[in-house]
C-alpha cells in the first residue's frame, strides 16, 4: 500500500520547501531524492496515488523524496536560479532524510536538465550514504551551455529564466520592448529591476573565473560512485556531457554508463515526419533499473557499462566506445568552387556574402534532427560532395578549419553539416566562431584561419549519400552577432558585413569511426 505524506520543512536560513516523501509500503527502503522547480501541483488527490502506484522507483522498491526547490510551486523563499541555496538546500534535505524511520541508508539522486543541477551542485561535498546516481541532459558548468567559441546562444536562456522567476516578478513588457540592444538591459525591462545573477551569465562570455567558481565544477573528477548518463546528440549540454564522461576517475568509469541519443534535450523524437529513429527510444525504467544493478548486480539492459554506448544518425543502431574523443580527424573535404566539397585540393579563390544581423537568414535550431529546405539564400554558403562510394560511419567532433575575412571588426562564422538522403538534407551537426575568439588579434580586412570543432557525433554516411556544409553567419542557436569588436552585450549599434571564405584552403575534417561493435 502506497503512502504519501507532506512537509513544508524547514531549510537553515528558516525558508520552508515544500517536501514530498512517497513509500512504496511499509518497512525500510532505499531512497530515491530528487528537487525540482517545474511542479505545479502540491495537493495529494486519489490521481496522485494511481500516479505513483506506476512510477518505476515505487514498482522497483524505492521511497522517493521529491521537493519544489526555492521560490518555486509550493516553497518559501526567492527563486535564483544556480544560487548556492540550490546546494545548501539539498544538503539541509540529505539530512533530514537520514532521521527517517524508513529510510535504510542507501542514497540515489536522479535528475534531469536543471533537477540534474541542483543534484551535482552537492557532490562536492562528503555524502557518504551515496550509492548511485542518474544525470541526464546537464552539464557540471553553464557556460558550455550559455557559450560556444564566444557566441551566446539564446540570450543564456532567457526565456527559461524568466519563468523561473515567475512566481516573485511580473513580466512588465512585450517581447519586441525585451530583445533589443544592448542585451545587458534585457533583465530590467522585462521585470522592471536588475537582476545581477543573470546580468553576470552575459557579461562573462569568457570561461573566467565567474564560471569556475560553480559549485558543481570539480565534483565529476573525484566522484567514486555509480552514475548513468543519459543525453543526446542535438541538445546543448552534449559537448559538456561528454566531458563530464571523460573526467569521471578511471574506476568510476569502469562501473558507469553513458547512453547518447540521436534526440535533443527531450530525449525523444521531436518530429518524426523529418527523420525517425524506430529503435532509439528509451524506457521510463531505465534509471530504477540503473540502481537495481548498482544494489543488487542486475543486469542493466540498455547498454554495456563502462562504455559510452551510442546511437548512429542515418544507421539505425545503438554502438559503443570508450570515449566519444577517441578518433582523430582523418576525411578531408575541401570547400570549392561551383559549390562542391572535394577530396582532392582545389582551385584557390574567395567567395563572399553580406551579413545583415538585422535582417538575416535563419536557420532552424540545433535540438532535434530536422529536414532542411534547399532554398538558395544570398547569406548563405552551400558546398556539396559527391555520393559516397562505401558505407562510412564517422564519431567524434568534427573540425572545421577555414579561412576567412571580414570587412568589420568583429563577425561570426556558423558551419552547419548535413547527412544527404535521396535528396534530403538532414542537419547532423553544427559549429561556429567569432574571429575575435579564435584570434583576439585579428584586424578587419585581414585573413583568419578559424580551426573549431563542433561537439560530438556519431552518424553513417550510406553508399550513394551524400554530405552538404552551409556556411553563414547566423543560426536562431546564438544571438545575432552585431558585426563589432564590442561586447555582445553592451552593443548598442549593428553593422553589415562583407564576409568572404577562401577556397583552397579551407576544409572540414571528419573522424572516421574506428570500432565495430554493436549493441
Amino acid at each position: 500500500m502506497i503512502n504519501i505524506y507532506t512537509s513544508m520543512l524547514k531549510m537553515s536560513d528558516g525558508a520552508r520547501l515544500y517536501t514530498r516523501v512517497i513509500l512504496p509500503g511499509k518497512g525500510r527502503f532505499p531512497t530515491v531524492f530528487m528537487r525540482s522547480p517545474y511542479t505545479a501541483r502540491s495537493e495529494i488527490t486519489p490521481q496522485t496515488y494511481k500516479d505513483y502506484a506506476n512510477d518505476p522507483f515505487i514498482r522497483h522498491g524505492y521511497a522517493i523524496v521529491y521537493q519544489h526547490c526555492r521560490g518555486r510551486n509550493g516553497s518559501e523563499g526567492e527563486c535564483i536560479p544556480y544560487s548556492d541555496l540550490e546546494r545548501t538546500d539539498g544538503l539541509d534535505t540529505i539530512s533530514w532524510i537520514r532521521t527517517l524511520p524508513h529510510y535504510n541508508g542507501e542514497l540515489y539522486l536522479s535528475g534531469g536538465s536543471y533537477t540534474a543541477s541542483v543534484l551535482l551542485m552537492l557532490l562536492n561535498d562528503d555524502i557518504p550514504d551515496l550509492k548511485a546516481l542518474c544525470v541526464s541532459v546537464q552539464t557540471e558548468s553553464m557556460y558550455h551551455r550559455n557559450y560556444f567559441n564566444g557566441l551566446c546562444r539564446t540570450w543564456c536562456g532567457f526565456s527559461w529564466w524568466l519563468s523561473m522567476i515567475s512566481q516573485q516578478h511580473d513580466v512588465i513588457a512585450k517581447d519586441a520592448e525585451i530583445f533589443q540592444r544592448p542585451y545587458v538591459q534585457m533583465i530590467r525591462r522585462a521585470v522592471g529591476k536588475n537582476m545581477p545573477e543573470f546580468t553576470a551569465q552575459l557579461l562573462h562570455n569568457k570561461y573566467d573565473a565567474f564560471w569556475k567558481n560553480d559549485p558543481r565544477i570539480g565534483a565529476i573528477e573525484k566522484l567514486r560512485v555509480p552514475v548513468l548518463f543519459t543525453g543526446g546528440w542535438f541538445d546543448y549540454y552534449c559537448y559538456g556531457m561528454c566531458s563530464m564522461w571523460d573526467k569521471l576517475p578511471s574506476d568510476t568509469r569502469k562501473k558507469s554508463c553513458f547512453i547518447m541519443t540521436p534526440f535533443g534535450h527531450d530525449l525523444c523524437e521531436r518530429n518524426p515526419s523529418d527523420y525517425h529513429f524506430p529503435d532509439a527510444s528509451l524506457s521510463h525504467d531505465r534509471e530504477a533499473l540503473w540502481f537495481d544493478h548498482v544494489r543488487n548486480g542486475l543486469k542493466f539492459p540498455y547498454g554495456e557499462i563502462g562504455k559510452f554506448n551510442y546511437f548512429l544518425i542515418g544507421g539505425k543502431k545503438w554502438q559503443t566506445a570508450e570515449s566519444p574523443y577517441q578518433n582523430d580527424p582523418n576525411y578531408i573535404f575541401y570547400f570549392s568552387q561551383k559549390e562542391k566539397l572535394l577530396q582532392s585540393e582545389p582551385e584557390h579563390g574567395v567567395i563572399s556574402y553580406v551579413y545583415n544581423p538585422d535582417n538575416p537568414h535563419h536557420h532552424d535550431r540545433h535540438d532535434y534532427m530536422f529536414l532542411r529546405d534547399d532554398c538558395a539564400h544570398d547569406d548563405v554558403l552551400t558546398f556539396l560532395s559527391e555520393p559516397f562510394e562505401n558505407d562510412t560511419s564517422f564519431f567524434g567532433p568534427i573540425r572545421f578549419c577555414v579561412s576567412v575575412t571580414s570587412d568589420c571588426t568583429d563577425t561570426a562564422f556558423f558551419f552547419r553539416l548535413y547527412l544527404v538522403e535521396d535528396g534530403k538534407s538532414y542537419n547532423v551537426s553544427d559549429a561556429a566562431s567569432t574571429l575575435l575568439h579564435s584570434n583576439p588579434e585579428w584586424k578587419r580586412k585581414t585573413k583568419c584561419q578559424l580551426d573549431v570543432l563542433s561537439q560530438p557525433t556519431a552518424f553513417i554516411v550510406k553508399k550513394g549519400g551524400r554530405i552538404r556544409v552551409d556556411v553563414s553567419s547566423f543560426s536562431d542557436c546564438f544571438v545575432p552577432h552585431a558585426n563589432t569588436s564590442v561586447h555582445f552585450a553592451l552593443a548598442r549599434k549593428t553593422h553589415i558585413a562583407l564576409n568572404s571564405v577562401y577556397l583552397g584552403e579551407s576544409f572540414l575534417l571528419l573522424p572516421r569511426a574506428c570500432q565495430k561493435k554493436t549493441l
